[in-house]
């Protein structure tokens, strides 16, 4: 049995972004095996977009909507700024 698709809403266009730049940030998916390395570009594209998804629905967004797209993008500015240090650190030479 599938579970039930949840309904299309503003809510879930942005959960659905807001996982995409977890996933880049590196944060693990219970549904994953494997998790690809932290990718702070694909992150910061993800944020990115949420923002203009913020901008773009500014009028027509309901107080409960702001209030959780606000949360959203602070929680994952924060952890881009966690991961920042390590992305721009320079890497070791391979052998």
């Amino acid at each position: 049995m599938s579970p039930a698709m949840p309904e299309a809403s503003l809510t879930s266009l942005m959960h659905l972004l807001a996982e995409q730049a977890l996933l880049a940030l590196g944060v693990p998916h219970p549904l994953m095996k494997e998790l690809p390395p932290p990718n702070p570009a694909a992150a910061r594209f993800y944020i990115d977009l949420i923002g203009v998804l913020k901008e773009k629905t500014a009028a027509a967004r309901t107080v409960e909507e702001s209030s959780e797209l606000e949360e959203v993008l602070y929680q994952l500015r924060m952890r881009a700024m966690d991961l920042k240090p390590q992305a721009d650190a320079p890497q070791a030479p391979q052998s």
